[in-house]
């Protein structure tokens, strides 16, 4: 009876242990990665108004393009590895639809990690030729309770967040989301 016992939970075991592997290598690999703030065009809701500084220290608002264009929000960093990856994807996505969508490069500038001076090198030695925000109060962070980067936000002309991306994301999803925005 014991024999028994000891198989059927070692057999329990070895199933669970099978599926934690399974999961945990889909979910760490980025095969299961999931959009987890996407939002329904049901549950549209305001996007949240921050403040961040261009390179000049001039004040610019997330309210500023309200009722003009749709704005697509990235939050990134110089040091972000899969922040690193999406930059080509978002420069090919401002040259391609800067007339019909405003793209914020917001980056979070905490004067220690993070510099403007950084962020700025970090694009001229990558030949990559944006304008980019500077979100030196963590105003943009602690407005969309930044917990990790990077993050794209997507909002309509109307002000409303369509889809709330958290991670990384391919050129497809970018270009989709976009797309999506200006019809």
């Amino acid at each position: 009876m014991k024999e028994k016992k000891r198989l059927i939970v070692l057999l329990v075991s070895l199933v669970l242990l099978i599926f934690i592997v399974k999961f945990g290598y889909g979910y760490l690999s980025g095969k299961y990665m999931p959009i987890e703030g996407e939002i329904s065009t049901a549950d549209l809701k305001e996007a949240k108004d921050f403040t961040v500084y261009d390179k000049e220290g001039n004040k610019i608002k997330l309210s500023d393009f309200k009722n003009k264009k749709p704005v697509v929000v990235n939050i990134w960093a110089s040091w972000c590895g899969p922040c690193k990856a999406e930059m080509p994807y978002f420069q090919k996505a401002i040259n391609e639809y800067g007339d019909k969508v405003e793209i914020l490069m917001v980056n979070l500038t905490d004067g220690e990690r993070e510099t403007k001076e950084k962020a700025l090198k970090f694009l001229q030695d990558n030949n990559l030729e944006m304008d980019i925000l500077f979100d030196t109060d963590l105003n943009v962070a602690n407005t969309y309770n930044i917990m990790s980067i990077p993050r794209t936000i997507f909002i309509n002309k109307s002000g409303e967040v369509s889809y709330d991306i958290q991670g990384l994301i391919d050129e497809d999803m970018l270009k989709e989301n976009i797309e999506k925005l200006i019809k």
